[in-house]
């Protein structure tokens, strides 16, 4: 089992009780409904309406930040809400988010960052792993083995390619083709542990997606489309006997184009499901 991310397309309409809709448009993929379907059909065993915390939801469009009508995370298992990052939500009516597939600009800033880092690298003495650092919490108490851990990671951070780094991305300017990707850049307190494990294609690949529609989409009409798998008509009990026509959703320029085509007052929901 594990988390996973979907957009849920529901009727403007929906937003009077949203909660009870979501469950209602998930409730055909649900692992342990009564009707006699196919096993394909069963996906989630229990869903959340997130991503503003996280910033995998939705960007709002500048000026719509405070519109009632914008949808906010739910409390987690602890019953507690992290606050949103600047910008972001869990979803609300299409025309108040930014909906686009990938950006070659964020992606040009995402190969900039990895070719920084790497240069910051080659000038500076070799980095130790936070593993060399971590303390051994064996025959501590727990206060005592916090505290160890935090001189340790200031440690850790004070290894001398992190602040010429952490320089360099605080002195980007803003720039509004980027999606606020810079800010993602500004924030990076660990650049060993977080942008120093990929390789330069998947940095690049992570920024170009970084704030593109969710590729795995709940459409208006009951498809469950998954990235890598064939749609799945809610509607259907047997896929290999569906008779309608899935709509084309390959990847994240498509489901970019699916969700740019529903009217504007089309709610989108970003939900994480247990699978």
């Amino acid at each position: 089992m594990a988390g996973y991310r979907l957009t849920a397309c529901l009727p403007g309409e929906a937003g009077e009780h949203l909660d009870e809709a979501v469950g209602e448009a998930l409730a055909p993929f649900w692992t342990d409904q009564d009707r006699d379907v196919s096993q394909d059909l069963r996906i989630w065993d229990h869903w959340r309406i997130s991503g503003g915390a996280e910033g995998v939801g939705f960007r709002i469009r500048p000026g719509c930040e405070d519109d009632p009508r914008i949808v906010r995370d739910r409390p987690g298992w602890a019953g507690t809400v992290e606050p949103a990052l600047p910008g972001w939500c869990a979803g609300g009516p299409r025309g108040l988010l930014v909906v686009h597939g990938t950006s070659e600009r964020t992606a040009e800033l995402a190969g900039a960052a990895w070719d920084h880092w790497q240069e910051v690298l080659r000038e500076h003495p070799r980095t130790r792993p936070w593993e060399d650092f971590r303390p051994n919490p064996l025959g501590r108490e727990r206060s005592d083995y916090e505290a160890a851990c935090i001189a340790a990671h200031a440690e850790y951070l004070a290894q001398t390619p992190v602040a010429p780094f952490r320089e360099w991305a605080a002195a980007l300017p803003a720039d509004p083709a980027v999606d606020g990707f810079e800010s993602v850049l500004r924030a990076i307190e660990d650049p060993l542990g977080t942008i120093g494990t990929y390789s330069r294609e998947a940095y690049v690949s992570y920024g170009g997606s970084w704030a593109a529609a969710c590729e795995n989409l709940l459409t208006l009409d009951g498809w469950w489309c998954e990235r890598g798998r064939a749609p799945l008509h809610g509607a259907c009990g047997d896929p290999a006997a569906c008779p309608h026509t899935p709509p084309s959703v390959r990847d994240a320029q498509a489901a970019a184009a699916h969700l740019a085509g529903l009217p504007a007052d089309t709610l989108l929901v970003s939900v994480r499901c247990h699978v």
